[in-house]
This record gives C-alpha cells, structure tokens and sequence, in this order.
C-alpha cells in the first residue's frame, strides 16, 4: 500500500476518488425527492445485503491488519478498527431488526432498538476512519517496530471490540429509555431527534479522513469515498422516513458499497504491483527493452516454432563501441541516456515480431524470427548505419557499434551453439576496428557480406 506510484498513476487515482465523489453526490440530489416513494418489504434484501457487508468488512480488516504487520503503518491499523466496530454494530442491528434472523430476533427489546444500533453502526464507522486519519503528532504517527506490531494489533481489536460492545450492552440495558425513534414502519422521530447531531459528525469525518488521505499513494484513499457513502445513506433514509421506501433501500445498497470501497482498491492497488513485478521480471528498467532473463526465454521459444515450421530464425548481438569513454568524459546519465536512447532506436525501427534485448551493460540481442542469415546481415548493417547517425543531448561523440549476425542451422544446433557463432562474429567486428556488422559462420561457409 504504500509503494509510490508513477505521478501518472497518482493523478488517476486522484481523478477517480473526484469523480466518485461527484457521482455519489449527483446521485443522492437526484433521489431525494423520490426517497419517500414506498416500495414494499422485500424479504431476503437485508439479510443478503448484511451477509455481503460481513464478507466484505472481514476481509477489509484482514487486509489491512497484514499490511499494517508487514509495514507499520498505525494509520492502517487504526483504519481497521473501523471495520472492526462495523462488523459489531451490524450484528447488533441483525439481531434486533424483525426479519434478518427470526420474524421474532432476540434483541429486538423495542422497536427502536434496530434503529438506534443501525445510527451506532453508520455514525462509529465513518468517525472511526476520521479518527484514522485525523492530524495525528508526528510521533504517533510514525512506523512501529516490528517486535510490537502483534501485540498492538492484538491489543487495539480487543480494546475496540470492548468499547462496541459495552456501547451494545449500554443501548440494550437502557431500551426503554431510550427515545422512541420508529411507529410502525415511519422513523420520521429518528430524523427529527438524530439527524441535527448525526450529519455533523459524520460529514465532519468525511473532511477529516478526505484531508488525512489526500497525501497518500494507496487505497486507504478511498476510505474517505467509504464515509461519503455512509453520509449519503443516512442522508437518504433520514429524507425517507420510512423503512422499505426508495431512498431506504438504496441506503442499504451504499452500506454494502461503503463496505467494499477500500477492499476493491486494495485488489486493484495487488494487481497493479502483481503486473508491475511481472514486468520488472521481464523489462529492462532502462531501456524499456525485453531484459537477459526473457531474451532468453524468448529464444528458446522462437528456436522451438522455427523447428516445427522450418522457418529461418536470425539473431544480431552487438554492443556500443567505447562506450566506457563516455561514461568517463560525459557521466555516468549521460551514458545512461545513450542507452535509453538506443533502446527507443530499435524499438522504433525494428520490424514487428522482431525483439531487441538488453543483455546488460552495452551489449544487446536481437532476436529475428522468419530471418536468414542474409536477412540478419542488412537487419544488423541497417542498426550499425542508425546508432552511428543519432545524436544524444548532452554526448559530443560519435556514437558506434561492433555487430555479430547469425542465423539458427537448425535441430543440430543448440541456441547456446548459436549465440557463440554471433558473438564470435562480434569479436571479429571489434578486432577488424569496430564499427561494422560481420556474419557468423557455419563451419564450411564463407562470409556473407553486408549488402548496402
């Protein structure tokens, strides 16, 4: 979570947390209107609605109890918590509300007592994610030490755990004193005597934890998208007064989005590191090119196609002449840059299906599928003729090449056998006063010569 992303990818991420924002409240103003239409009781929607919102919320806070292990971020472990009181609150609301577990649940002490567990749940969660990322002192907020985080994760379940339940146990023992919020199916009391003191609380989270992430790089980002949802679904049952109307049931919908916001960024956020380290694995972080590991994958699966169709299959070595001479004169980014830009060279001029590959330092392969030993000849004249006409920012020096050129001789010669015939070529290149492009030969052959 808290690897920083390409300043790109930053301003996605900021883009999409704007247009959710705009969506949900978009959204909300339009259905205000019609949040009071009645749409009747549909039985299975809320005991499948809270049975989602549990999945979701328990492996939010799986994922953010391991990311808080294997970093230390006490932000995300606080964060968690959040979840933690979630999960709680909502069984408390799924055993007193009529229908979830029994047409009769067990804690369903009065009729408002449903409701009141359902204010506890919406109003703890999204100031529990404000407290999360509330401005916090510098030393609180700094790493913690990987011989504690167990026993801090440990301790803050348990403390939260407590507090929610004695916070449950509290509303139980004073159900009869407690103001009544509900007649029938109408909770038109609940918005007169809560709504005053809960949208204040809550909103004020929602700009708390929107401030608290707006620096972050991760998808604890989107916590703040987790408490707009919990504002527009109170909002929205507060303008309904009434259970099962539109703007109660779309409520119930924002819970379960609310629940799985951070936990869907938190996959997105794995894959895009999953894609990245399979591309770190295979590309040459300089260059953009096919890196030594996967030219060579690469070659054992061109050299397998061409020994099933036997078509020809050519491959160019070479690497940069003197090219320890820049590095001394000009530094070590400009030969860097010299290097980036041989490698936008051959991608850019390159045939398609064809693959250059950075095999370190200066030295490059080329792989040529469907290519004689002729054809990788002028493949590897024409590279020789372009390195030595770029020109490099920053280099006063003429830029050259030494090139090897070969082409497979079949199921008789293995791809290593191969690669010593090219790279012998390269030597010879070197030794004959470099900047030029020789063929390999097959015992028995003469040269080829390049054709201009």
């Amino acid at each position: 979570m808290t690897t920083r992303p390409a300043p790109a990818e930053r301003t996605v991420t900021r883009r999409s947390l704007i247009v959710a924002a705009l969506l949900l409240a978009g959204m909300t103003a339009v259905l205000l209107p019609f949040s009071s239409y009645e749409l009747g009781q549909a039985v299975g929607f809320l005991p499948a609605t809270l049975a989602v919102v549990t999945c979701l919320d328990v492996m939010t806070v799986y994922l953010l109890v391991a990311e808080y292990q294997d970093g230390g971020d006490v932000r995300l472990l606080c964060m968690s918590l959040a979840y933690i009181w979630s999960l709680i609150a909502m069984f408390a609301y799924a055993l007193a509300f009529p229908g979830v577990i029994s047409p009769h649940p067990p804690l369903a002490l009065t009729p408002s007592l449903a409701p009141w567990f359902y204010l506890t749940w919406h109003t703890g969660f999204p100031v529990l994610l404000g407290v999360a990322w509330a401005p916090w002192p510098r030393r609180w907020s700094q790493s913690s030490a990987p011989s504690s985080r167990r026993r801090a994760c440990v301790l803050s379940v348990l403390a939260v755990a407590a507090v929610a339940i004695g916070t449950m146990t509290f509303l139980l023992l004073d159900a009869h004193g407690l103001p009544v919020l509900i007649h029938g199916l109408n909770i038109g009391r609940m918005t007169t005597l809560t709504a005053p003191i809960v949208l204040p609380v809550v909103a004020l989270s929602v700009v708390v934890t929107a401030r608290g992430t707006r620096h972050r790089i991760g998808p604890e980002r989107w916590a703040a998208i987790a408490s707009l949802l919990c504002l527009c679904d109170l909002i929205l049952t507060y303008e309904a007064r009434r259970r099962f109307s539109l703007g109660w049931y779309v409520g119930r919908s924002m819970t379960v989005i609310a629940a799985g916001a951070v936990f869907v960024a938190v996959l997105a956020s794995f894959r895009r590191l999953k894609a990245q380290a399979e591309r770190d694995a295979t590309i040459d972080p300089l260059t953009g090119l096919a890196n030594r590991r996967s030219g060579w994958r690469s070659l054992e699966q061109m050299s397998a196609r061409s020994h099933r169709s036997g078509s020809p299959l050519g491959v160019v070595a070479f690497d940069l002449d003197e090219f320890k001479s820049i590095n001394d004169r000009f530094g070590h980014d400009a030969g860097d840059l010299v290097l980036r830009s041989v490698g936008e060279y051959l991608r850019t001029s390159l045939r398609i299906g064809d693959e250059p590959v950075r095999i370190g330092g200066e030295e490059f392969l080329i792989l040529l599928p469907d290519t004689d030993a002729e054809e990788a000849l002028n493949v590897a004249e024409n590279i020789r003729g372009g390195i030595a006409a770029m020109s490099v920012p920053g280099v006063d020096a003429d830029l050259a090449a030494s090139l090897g050129a070969g082409c497979w001789a079949g199921a008789g010669e293995t791809t290593g056998e191969l690669l010593v015939r090219v790279d012998q070529a390269l030597y010879r290149a070197k030794n004959q006063g470099r900047n030029r492009a020789l063929a390999a030969l097959p015992p028995g052959r003469a040269a080829l010569q390049p054709s201009r």
